[in-house]
Parts: structure tokens; C-alpha cells; sequence
């Protein structure tokens, strides 16, 4: 059944002319999927390895630290096997922008933490930040196929949900990309079918699947997978997400960690359920008059986000784990100032001279200075400051690694992004 997925991989590569995205978690399913494709690709002869591969993934920014290592040190390991190998495989680790994040959200914006009726989290920190990153490619794609490890066999609810849509040639439409087509290559398999695969072969990008495997055994539970429209399921109940969730009322992915040794969990858990205390409006921390003017429970008190802007700084400290950045603190005070009981624009501040030991490589002042230098650098330039800060960013990726191989292409890529977003708006195509 292995070798009929991967001929019919194999088939797609060569006769199909599309580019490839393949959304990949870090979970079972994602790493399988992607190890198929990868294996596809290494049977094509050099010289033919021509279609544009994309491994996509999402970092919320909030995801339980076990499941950020083992992505994170994944993705290294495909881009490196990339290179390695020629397969002309990229990784992109995307993240929802800092205005989007979960913290400026709630302690910014004062969003209450989110629940099964007001869900604003998955929308804005997964499926945004994929979209976004889809909409630029196909400024200068016709199509483009993803692949999924979605499967029937993970709940009656799913398997529904595929029966639904409707295929061609073995491929359905994306509910919401309208030019992207979605393939589901493991979509039979079972997760016995899929386990049984993942322990009996190693990694084409060069290691085993033990330590995944031990997660899964740890957390009794499932991933969360990539988000890319509303009809995937939530990062509550049985599956990997963020360990922020207050979704459901108990993550029992998290508790499980605990139980196993990951010591970390204890105090993040402590802190969700902070978050669904300061959620129920009986507790006095929210507004009775809503942001839209209405009457009912509003969002977060300016008291009760400087409260839980403090909590939180005291567990990245005493964590030693990066939870907020510098950028998001700055954008917190910036909306503080514009709250209903408006913060004199020291708040922050004030906060952070109180906590001891906090890291913080740069102050409030210097970050707005460093923003409006990029906004007029980037005009100069004739690019926009997003695009700039990418390209910052993928510098410091490189200089990180202490290399410099494919720094070039990465950057005419976020380049040719912004020159097709920019043609895309105007109605044109760009040259």
C-alpha cells in the first residue's frame, strides 16, 4: 500500500506541472506524509527534480515547548537534506505577525481568552499566516497542489468531511484557495497503517522516529495539524497545540507531558488556568460593556492585562523560556494607550523595571525607533516594511547557522513575494 502511494506520488511529480506545498505539524501523520514525499522525490533522476516543493508549517508562537524542538530541529534537518541531496525542497516556518499574536490579543488588545463560541485564535494565528504565505505564491503560480496527512480513520467527523468534497483526479478544491488543489495521500491509511511506516523507516532527512513516537506515548494524544480553513479540528482535546488553549477544559496533552517528566508543563498549565479565571466574567476582570458598545462581558480590564502581563514575564523568567517578545511588549503598550481606561504610555514600562532577571535586548524607546527606521528604510527602497523585516530575519537565520549557502535565493523569494503582492493589488503582473 506504501509503494501505490508512492508511485502515484511519483506519477503526480513528473506528469503534473504544479508546485507542491505540503503542510507539515511535527505530528505522526505530517512527518509521514512528508517522508513519502521526500523518498518520491529522491527516486526522480537529478536532472528532472524541477517542481517547486514547499514544506509549510506554523509556529503560534504559543505551541508546547516538546513540540516546538521537535519541529524546529525537523525543519532544520529537511532543509539541510535539501541542500544535501538537491531536491529543491524549501521550509518555511511561518508565524502569525506580532499585531496578530496571542499576548497582544489578550493583554494588549484585552481579548478575552478564547472559548468554543468566540474562537478568534485559530483564524488569526494558523490559517492567516498560511493563506498569506499561499496567496504570494500564487501570484506567480497558476495552481499548486498541498498535501495533507489528513486521514478518514482519525474520526467519524472527518472521514464525513472528505466523503463531502468532491474529487478530480484524485484532488480536491481548497474551500478557500480557489486555485489550490488539496491531496490527502494517506488518507486510507490507518494509524497503525501509519505508525507501522514511521517505526520500520528512518527519516529520509536522516533520523528515526523514536522520539516522536515517545511523545505520543507520553502525551496519549494526537497533533495538532496545519491549519489552512476552518473545517480542521481545533488544538483542543486530543490533540498537540498550544499550551495556552482554553478551548476545552482540560488539555489533557499537556497533562500527560506532566506526568511523564516535562516539568515545564506544571507551571504552564498553572498559568492556562489563569487565563480561564481571568475569562469567566464573575471574577470581575472583564468589562460589562463590550467593544462594541453593547451591553455584556467586554473585553479584558487595563488592571487585569498589567496583571497578567507581570504573571507572565515572572514564568518566562522563571521558565527560562522566550513566551513574549520585545516587539509584542512594545505593541502592547501602543494599544494601552487606547483602552477605555487609558495606560499613560509607561505602563510596560514600569512592569518590566519591576520584574528581576527578565531578558530584554532592547527597551520600549529603541524598538519604536528601530520600526519607523525600517517603515523609511523600506520606502527608500521601494519595498514594504514587512517584507524588509523578512528579509532581516532571514539574515539572522543564516548568521545564526554560520552559513551562507541559498541566503541569496531566500532573499530574491521574499522579494518576488512582495513584487507579486504589490502586482496583485494593482491588477497587473509583475516583471
Amino acid at each position: 500500500m506504501y509503494k501505490e502511494i508512492l508511485d502515484n506520488l511519483r506519477d503526480q511529480y513528473i506528469n503534473d506541472s504544479r508546485p507542491w506545498l505540503v503542510g507539515f505539524s511535527g505530528g505522526k501523520d505530517s512527518t509521514l506524509v512528508a517522508a513519502l514525499v521526500f523518498n518520491t522525490i529522491l527516486s526522480i533522476p537529478h536532472d528532472q527534480r524541477n517542481k517547486p516543493v514547499t514544506i509549510i508549517s506554523t509556529d503560534t508562537r504559543a505551541e508546547i515547548p516538546a513540540i516546538v524542538e521537535i519541529l524546529e530541529n525537523t525543519l532544520k534537518r529537511m532543509s539541510k537534506s535539501s541542500q544535501k541531496l538537491d531536491l529543491n525542497v524549501e521550509v518555511m516556518l511561518l508565524k502569525p505577525p506580532p499585531e496578530q499574536s496571542f499576548w497582544v490579543n489578550i493583554i494588549g488588545r484585552g481579548y478575552p481568552p478564547p472559548n468554543r463560541v468566540f474562537r478568534w485564535c485559530t483564524q488569526r494565528m494558523k490559517i492567516d499566516p498560511v493563506t498569506k504565505f499561499v496567496n504570494q505564491r500564487m501570484g506567480h503560480w497558476g495552481e499548486a497542489i498541498i498535501h495533507l496527512g489528513a486521514r478518514r480513520a482519525e474520526s467519524a467527523s472527518r472521514a464525513q468531511s472528505m466523503a463531502g468534497r468532491e474529487k478530480r483526479n484524485g484532488l480536491r478544491r481548497h474551500p478557500d484557495l480557489p486555485r489550490v488543489w488539496v491531496s490527502n495521500p494517506i488518507e486510507y491509511l490507518t494509524t497503525e497503517e501509519v505508525w507501522a511506516y514511521l517505526l520500520q523507516n528512518n527519516n529520509p532527512w536522516g533520523d528515526d522516529n523514536r522520539a516522536l513516537y515517545k511523545l505520543y506515548t507520553n502525551a496519549s494524544n494526537g497533533e495538532c495539524p496545519i491549519h489552512i480553513d476552518n473545517s480542521t479540528p481545533s488544538c483542543g482535546n486530543s490533540r498537540f497545540g498550544c499550551w495556552t488553549c482554553t478551548v476545552v477544559e482540560r488539555d489533557k496533552a499537556s497533562e500527560g507531558l506532566l506526568a511523564a517528566g516535562d516539568e515545564r508543563m506544571e507551571k504552564l498549565i498553572e498559568f492556562r488556568q489563569t487565563l480561564l479565571d481571568y475569562r469567566d466574567p464573575s471574577n470581575g476582570k472583564r468589562d460589562m460593556k463590550r467593544m462594541n458598545g453593547n451591553d455584556g462581558p467586554g473585553p479584558l480590564h487595563i488592571e487585569a492585562r498589567r496583571e497578567l502581563l507581570s504573571q507572565l514575564l515572572n514564568l518566562q523568567e522563571e521558565l527560562s523560556l522566550t513566551l513574549i517578545s520585545p516587539e509584542e511588549l512594545l505593541l502592547i503598550q501602543q494599544m494601552w494607550k487606547t483602552a477605555r481606561d487609558p495606560d499613560d504610555g509607561q505602563g510596560v514600562a514600569r512592569i518590566i523595571n519591576e520584574q528581576r532577571g527578565v531578558i530584554m535586548n532592547t527597551d520600549i524607546n529603541e524598538l519604536n525607533s528601530l520600526r519607523e527606521m525600517e517603515e523609511k528604510v523600506a520606502q527608500e527602497l521601494g519595498v514594504r516594511a514587512d517584507t524588509l523585516r523578512r528579509m532581516l530575519a532571514v539574515v539572522e537565520g543564516y548568521s545564526e547557522s554560520h552559513r551562507a549557502y541559498g541566503l541569496q535565493d531566500d532573499l530574491l523569494n521574499a522579494l518576488k513575494d512582495d513584487l507579486d503582492s504589490q502586482a496583485a493589488e494593482q491588477g497587473t503582473d509583475h516583471v
